[in-house]
């Protein structure tokens, strides 16, 4: 064996042990941020449960895939930095839209960027999108919103592997607010070709809370819950991929034709991948 890779072998090892013992600092580059590509995707399966009554049909499903670069705009001296995502590419598809449906929201979207502060733990404020009143106004098309439900919030402390934490998210909308309530779990920390990962897990729960003013409103119950998985960069305070999956009963009220579609059984698989 050569000494380099000795050196290297060692130091992987030393680090390994280290953080099976130690406590771990986790933190996104909020100062020196690469460029990245963000690979987002979305698909929705919502289906009526058999003896709803409504002479509809039964199920729909929707995909959504969202290629975007996000670029840091600025640095503060508080540590935070101001980034913003613009759309590269849009595929969408929907079992219940027309063709002609499918060429405005790709449209739409492609036009669409949004900004942001975010501090070193991962939460943002102050996100804006850009040509919000064109938006369609269906939940699966609200970008900003499926990527903040996939954004890690990180301790602000070093915490050790088997750790828990839990934070909360407001995610805002043109006429509401929701509340995400999201915990997380550092699960491993490994040596990835000479880069330091941080495996976490992540559990999520909020409820859906009716737009008063869209001609199609949905409200849950209960509550929306799900499991995800995070693979954090530690190297360079980045994230390289969530998977989160989504399970909850909504009622939908569709103002325009008249019509009421209660405890309709949504499940929703997001995914996001980085590279730069």
């Amino acid at each position: 064996m050569s000494f380099t890779k000795f050196c290297a072998a060692s130091a992987a090892l030393i680090f390994l042990c280290s953080c099976e013992s130690n406590d771990v600092s986790l933190a996104f580059n909020t100062q020196t941020a690469p460029v990245q590509k963000y690979f987002l995707e979305s698909s929705i399966d919502a289906m009526l449960p058999s003896d709803s009554g409504v002479t509809v049909p039964e199920a729909m499903e929707t995909h959504l895939k969202v290629q975007a670069t996000l670029s840091e705009l600025v640095a503060y001296d508080n540590g935070s930095g101001r980034f913003e995502m613009k759309i590269d590419s849009v595929d969408y598809k929907s079992d219940k839209r027309t063709v002609e449906d499918y060429l405005y929201i790709e449209k739409y979207l492609l036009t669409q960027h949004f900004q942001y502060k975010m501090a070193p733990d991962g939460s943002v404020s102050e996100p804006a999108v850009e040509d919000v009143a064109l938006q369609p106004g269906s939940e699966e098309l609200n970008l900003l919103k499926l990527f903040m439900k996939v954004q890690p919030i990180l301790p602000g402390n070093p915490v050790k592997v088997g750790e828990t934490w839990e934070r909360s998210v407001e995610i805002p909308e043109t006429n509401k607010t929701t509340v995400v309530y999201k915990s997380f779990t550092l699960e491993e920390v490994y040596l990835h070709d000479g880069v330091q990962m941080a495996k976490i897990g992540m559990n999520v729960k909020y409820r859906e809370v009716a737009d008063s003013t869209a001609n199609v409103q949905m409200e849950s119950k209960g509550f929306v819950v799900g499991t995800g998985s995070i693979l954090f960069d530690m190297t360079h305070g980045v994230v390289s991929s969530v998977t989160l999956d989504l399970s909850g009963h909504v009622d939908v009220n569709d103002l325009v034709a008249n019509n009421v579609i209660p405890d309709m059984h949504v499940l929703q698989k997001i995914k996001l991948r980085s590279e730069f």
